[in-house]
């Protein structure tokens, strides 16, 4: 079997669609994408639909994936609903397409209407967790100090190549919490479900993590967090308040950046996008962050706020709701050289590389944005 998975209006997701596909948005222990190959059989093919803008980098992510093919063939299509936790339940929503069809027109076929969603319907686990343990042993097998107190033993999972230090508390009550592999939990920290903490990622002495958190891989993670998401290899070290936020990949919070997510009116959270202005429906709305963005020390970042990719957020009073990418402390913009300069030191850092296809997107992103628009 052939299933064909396309993005459905990536502009609503931004900024963490400016560089990575709908699918890749992450809810819970797992991405929308991991979600499908895992239910999909070893012997079905999966194909990407993406803008053109982002296919190089895509391809790159996933060598073992078909993207944008000039053909699509008969196949069964994948859409993304927030809705929908069991992920079995996407699979063929869409319809399919029994006869080979161009991919412009693909791009051009009216798909049957599928309910329009946004970054914020993604904070935290949106329910996932509950699904998610199931890939799980949901055993207590790693490191774990004598003194850790554990609440709803059965509803926690501690990989064996995990340590969780001495004075942890760990309470499964609302929900899982999922310590996966090579992760090193500090002295003193506080976990509630639901809560994954990916792979290789460090949870610092202290650190509250409040519940429906989702960190990604390689994270080092520090402070108060609250229904929250974390893409790979984004640090928030020290001490501050994250929540109702959705954090890219790359990404760093410097020491006592804190966020507002309630108005003081309790109102609902309005924000734009490319002018358009959102009733989010929602009271509780903090940020959401591209990749590549830092922020410097004791920042505040207001209610509703959208960072671009690749800003340096900086500077006294609360930062405007709006950052454009590349912006440098709100009234310079980055500059191109120095940034892929710094990028390429952040990533060897992690052994990772800035590869060809990474630095032609980011310079073809920058020289078309020369507006400073998100």
């Amino acid at each position: 079997m052939i299933y064909t998975i396309f993005e459905h209006k990536p502009e609503n997701f931004y900024p963490f669609s400016l560089n990575h596909a709908v699918f890749e948005i992450r809810s819970g222990a797992f991405s929308y994408l991991d979600r499908i190959q895992s239910s999909i059989g070893d012997k079905d093919k999966l194909i990407l639909i993406v803008r053109d803008s982002i296919k190089d980098i895509i391809s790159e992510r996933y060598p073992d994936l078909i993207v944008n093919p000039d053909i699509i063939p008969p196949s069964i299509i994948i859409h993304l609903n927030t809705k929908i936790c069991d992920i079995e339940g996407l699979i063929g929503e869409a319809g399919e397409i029994k006869e080979e069809m161009s991919l412009a027109d693909f791009r051009n076929k009216d798909w049957p209407s599928i309910k329009e969603t946004y970054l914020w319907d993604y904070f935290g686990n949106s329910n996932f967790m509950e699904i998610d343990k199931q890939k799980f042993s949901m055993k207590i097998e790693g490191e774990l100090h004598p003194s850790c107190i554990m609440i709803n033993k059965s509803n926690i999972h501690i990989s064996s190549s995990a340590k969780v230090s001495a004075g942890t508390i760990l309470d499964a009550t609302d929900g899982p919490i999922i310590i996966d592999d090579y992760t090193f939990i500090d002295i003193g920290v506080l976990i509630k479900g639901d809560t994954y903490i990916g792979k290789d990622s460090i949870v610092n002495p202290g650190a509250k993590l409040r519940g429906d958190v989702s960190i990604g891989p390689c994270c080092k993670i520090g402070g108060e967090i609250e229904c929250s998401t974390f893409h790979g290899y984004s640090n928030k070290q020290h001490d501050g308040y994250i929540g109702h936020s959705y954090i890219g990949e790359w990404v760093n919070l410097g020491a006592n950046t804190n966020n507002s997510d309630l108005k003081n009116n309790y109102s609902n959270i309005r924000l734009k996008i490319e002018g358009r202005e959102i009733d989010t429906g929602k009271m509780f709305v903090g940020c959401m962050i591209g990749d590549y963005t830092k922020t410097g020390i004791s920042t505040m970042i207001n209610t509703g706020t959208l960072i671009g990719l690749g800003a340096n957020v900086f500077g006294g009073g609360f930062q405007d709701k709006s950052i454009p990418s590349f912006s440098w402390g709100g009234q310079e913009r980055t500059d191109l050289e120095k940034f892929l300069s710094t990028l390429k030191i952040v990533k060897d850092r992690r052994g990772k590389k800035l590869s060809n296809n990474e630095i032609d997107f980011i310079t073809n992103f920058y020289n078309l944005n020369k507006s400073n628009k998100l």
